[in-house]
């Protein structure tokens, strides 16, 4: 007989602190009376954190008089939602007594390891709890975490929901965390305590999160696939939405666009078996629209007018010119916020997580579930295949394109660079690297007559009178346009000559 090894379901949400009152509020009316303990609770690792890169968290928590002893894996995240082992048990004292852990938890954690374990963190916050009952009798815990975590000198404060379930269904989670989203713009969390402890304890601040490499198993079918890839866009847009509503990094803002485009860009590659629902679909257009204008403007004041006005000669109006832009700049991201709150980006997020979580798509003619199921090999080279057909045949008469033409060009080349970058680990060969970088040099070079096309445009767009600065400004980006048409030429040529093997 095998000891049953235990799982932990919880979704995360993080709560404005300004909405605190609201939420205890509307539990009040649920008339459950709440458990209020305050927790004060220490995190091991290595000096050079060896446990947390393994994916563990070691823990000891005071609760009143009692200590508890904890060790989680990091386990499947997505949507706020968090799939992990969890070992739980009562110790004596304020320290790991590894003798009180079963054998299972002990294989994570090597004894060398163990022996080399101190404390590098701790969190002290007030937990408000309250048990539910959930849409099919599901029983879930509720937290609301209020303190902060602590490394040393830095700390960052704690204020955040948690869903716990204890038994059920775990869409029952979601039902409770989408009202909760909507009646207090919650958005979805899947950093936890332990990760935001071990990124201060080495001095790390939150920043930008960009899109790393994929690596999906050759045995994989396409939905297995195609779910890997959806949720790693949509990680990657869920952790950079902070930073859009409250800082002025404008590579949040970009990180998020790439984000949002990731994920269009692998739906498209499965329309024909894993359709989106219109509602999902609508709410990504709506991201997406609220974002582009802001990151038109951050690529116009923050890389191309600074270029411009280094070549203008009255720098009294370059300065004057410039100020006007950062005005207008501004008054964009602010809409863009407005824009963005609109949209429910927390509910939007629950609902894509939930749709993951379910595999919404099966629901589908058997035509569709054919394909589902297919191996992702054939998926990967038929979409390579086409993809590649499309840019080269373009490619081969650039210089007859029109200019609606070479945008459209553009397009396919971006699409097939994050089909490649999606499917890269299955072509391991230095052809299909040398082919990725090809793409990326394409893009950049057309990419510098489109951010010149848009800059003129926004220049035009603008309500008050035109300047001499601009008028100089609409010269030097045709120019400008003009010559990165030019600097494309050998990468395509490049390109028409790369032999591929899909």
């Amino acid at each position: 007989m095998t000891n049953r090894v235990p799982f932990e379901t919880e979704l995360k949400l993080a709560l404005p602190p300004q909405d605190v009152n609201g939420f205890l509020a509307r539990m009040a009316r649920r008339r459950i009376p709440p458990a209020v303990a305050a927790l004060h609770t220490r995190y091991f690792d290595t000096p050079d954190f060896e446990l947390s890169r393994s994916g563990v968290a070691v823990r000891v928590r005071r609760v009143g008089r009692r200590w508890v002893q904890t060790l989680k894996t990091e386990g499947e995240r997505q949507g706020g939602l968090s799939q992990r082992v969890e070992f739980e048990m009562p110790v004596a004292r304020g320290v790991p007594d590894w003798s009180r852990f079963p054998p299972e938890a002990l294989a994570l954690v090597p004894a060398a390891l163990r022996a080399r374990l101190v404390p590098v963190f701790e969190t002290r916050f007030e937990r408000t709890a309250w048990l539910l009952t959930g849409r099919g009798g599901a029983q879930i815990e509720v937290a609301l975490d209020r303190g902060e975590v602590r490394a040393g000198s830095r700390h960052e404060p704690i204020c955040e929901i948690e869903l716990e379930l204890k038994h059920g269904d775990p869409d029952a989670l979601f039902d409770l965390a989408r009202t909760w989203a909507a009646a207090f713009a919650c958005l979805p969390n899947d950093e936890s305590k332990a990760a935001r402890g071990v990124r201060l304890a080495q001095g790390r601040a939150a920043a930008p999160l960009r899109s790393g490499a994929l690596k999906l198993d050759p045995a994989q079918n396409m939905e297995d696939a195609f779910a890997a890839i959806l949720r790693d866009a949509l990680a990657q847009f869920q952790a950079n939405l902070p930073g859009v509503l409250a800082s002025d990094d404008i590579e949040y803002v970009h990180q998020a666009r790439v984000a949002l485009r990731r994920m269009r860009a692998v739906l498209r590659l499965a329309r024909r078996a894993c359709v989106l629902p219109p509602a999902l679909q609508a709410g990504l257009r709506a991201l997406a629209a609220a974002l582009g204008p802001a990151r038109d403007w951050d690529v116009m004041c923050g890389e191309t007018w600074p270029t411009i006005a280094q070549q203008c000669a009255d720098d009294c109006a370059c300065a004057s010119e410039t100020a006007r832009l950062e005005a207008h700049r501004a008054s964009v991201r602010a809409a863009m916020r407005e824009a963005l709150t609109a949209a429910q980006p927390g509910v939007w997020l629950l609902d894509m997580a939930r749709w993951l979580f379910a595999r919404g798509w099966r629901d589908a003619p058997a035509v569709q579930r054919r394909l589902q199921l297919s191996p992702l090999a054939n998926w990967a080279r038929d979409t390579l295949r086409r993809g590649h057909r499309a840019v080269l045949h373009d490619a081969r008469r650039f210089a007859a394109l029109t200019p609606e033409a070479r945008h459209a060009l553009r397009i396919r080349i971006k699409r097939l660079r994050y089909a490649l970058e999606f499917f890269l680990t299955l072509y391991p060969g230095r052809g299909h690297a040398r082919l990725l970088a090809l793409l990326r040099e394409m893009q950049d070079a057309l990419g510098q007559a489109n951010d010149a096309h848009v800059a003129a445009q926004l220049l035009q767009s603008l309500p008050d009178a035109p300047t001499p600065a601009r008028a100089f400004a609409l010269g030097w980006l045709a120019a400008t346009a003009a010559a990165g048409l030019g600097d494309n030429a050998q990468a395509l040529k490049n390109f028409v000559k790369l032999r591929v093997d899909w």
